[in-house]
């Protein structure tokens, strides 16, 4: 009997070089339809049919009950991250006035940005909408569309562009001081030199010189020198002469010695300021507890006592827990035991004593000096001076208004 051939199992192929999954990673690379991206689970599905299948698994649906939970957090996270993402491109893009459409399409280039269906805005328009009434990018709607500009709203480059603006415009100021001062300097030298500013002479009357017939003539008296007495005798008269001249050189010499005394000790001040210069100040501390014994406060909780106590001073007579004191009360004498967030400092009197609570100079008593009310400043600031221990004498400016406290 003939025997039959045998040509064995034919099996699919499987591996990573295979056509099929080069052809998977291929198509995996570039972007797909926006309308098949789950954002909960961060997948992307290539066809109709495959998001559908993704949609009625285990793991969506475990996502989409997480969603449900909470929907208000996800939705406000994922508009935050995709403006912050938007924002940052248009920085780069929008420098200049562009389409809108063109910053969105770079921005998308990503694979894995945050998509806009899983955001808060239906529509491209609308988000340029929110931008502008924001005041984070110029836009403008044309023909062909939405325009934007980006705008510079960061805090620190603005508070940079404006010191540069005003340096400049100091600079301009002292150079058209100094060009006028010039100006001035030459217009008097050309007047004490009789000449103009282009360099002719002065027209002058010009005056014939007569002699004076009324005048005497010229007499000239000159002395002769009288020899000079020599006291070549020695008596007591002399020696008191010469005792009254060496009590005069005696005290000049005295003046001489206070003026070098005095320079001596401007010197030893002058090393003691640099010394002092030298110094390096504390390190800037900053806690969450602020109370002090001897403090005064005010009560800011209308609660306390049914509102008897509100907007009352008090003096802190002890500490409990570092956050809590006992207040005595100036009106009532009433003893009350309060948490620090229902106080607040009270501000003295220019020259009355205050306590730093935080910063370099935390727990140093000192003298306000001033309030400093600067309309560039976001808030305003004291200037005090150390009035005890070993900064005794220093002047701290730009201290927070609620970095001190008045004391009793």
């Amino acid at each position: 009997e003939r025997a039959r051939p045998f040509f064995g199992r034919m099996g699919k192929k499987t591996g990573f070089l295979t056509p099929k999954a080069i052809s998977n990673r291929i198509k995996a690379k570039g972007l797909q339809k926006l309308r098949w991206y789950c954002q909960m689970c961060n997948k992307q599905c290539r066809d109709e049919n495959g998001f559908k299948c993704h949609t009625m698994s285990e793991s969506h649906a475990r996502q989409m009950r997480l969603f449900r939970e909470n929907s208000g957090k996800y939705m406000s996270y994922y508009s935050d991250m995709f403006k912050k993402g938007f924002m940052e491109v248009a920085r780069r893009r929008a420098r200049n006035r562009v389409k809108a459409n063109v910053v969105y399409q770079e921005y998308i280039k990503d694979r894995h940005h945050i998509h806009m269906n899983s955001t808060c805005w239906e529509t491209l328009s609308s988000l340029v909408v929110y931008l502008s009434k924001n005041g984070m990018v110029d836009a403008d709607k044309t023909e062909k569309g939405w325009y934007i500009k980006w705008k510079d709203t960061d805090p620190e480059r603005m508070a940079r562009r404006a010191a540069a603006e005003r340096l400049d415009k100091m600079k301009m100021t002292a150079d058209a001081v100094a060009e006028r001062q010039i100006q001035e300097q030459v217009a008097r030298a050309h007047k004490l030199a009789g000449t103009d500013k282009d360099g002719g002479d002065v027209e002058e009357d010009k005056k014939e010189l007569k002699r004076d017939e009324k005048r005497g003539e010229l007499k000239m008296n000159i002395a002769a020198r009288k020899p000079i007495e020599r006291n070549v005798t020695i008596g007591s008269t002399a020696v008191f002469d010469n005792a009254k001249a060496t009590g005069k050189k005696r005290k000049k010499m005295q003046q001489k010695k206070s003026a070098l005394e005095e320079l001596m000790e401007e010197q030893e001040r002058e090393k003691k300021r640099k010394k002092d210069a030298k110094r390096k100040r504390p390190k800037d501390v900053r806690k969450e507890n602020w109370l002090f014994k001897g403090l005064v406060v005010k009560c800011i909780n209308k609660r306390v006592g049914g509102g008897a106590y509100y907007k009352k001073k008090g003096v802190v007579k002890r500490i409990h827990n570092k956050f809590e004191g006992e207040v005595k009360m100036n009106d009532s004498g009433d003893v009350l035991r309060l948490d620090q967030e229902h106080l607040e400092t009270v501000i003295p009197g220019i020259g009355k004593p205050v306590l730093v609570l935080n910063g370099s100079f935390r727990g140093y008593e000192a003298e306000l000096l001033s309030l400093d009310d600067d309309p560039k400043k976001d808030e305003p600031t004291v200037t005090v001076k150390i009035a005890a221990g070993e900064w005794e004498g220093e002047v701290v400016k730009d201290v927070a208004l609620e970095d001190v406290c008045k004391l009793k």
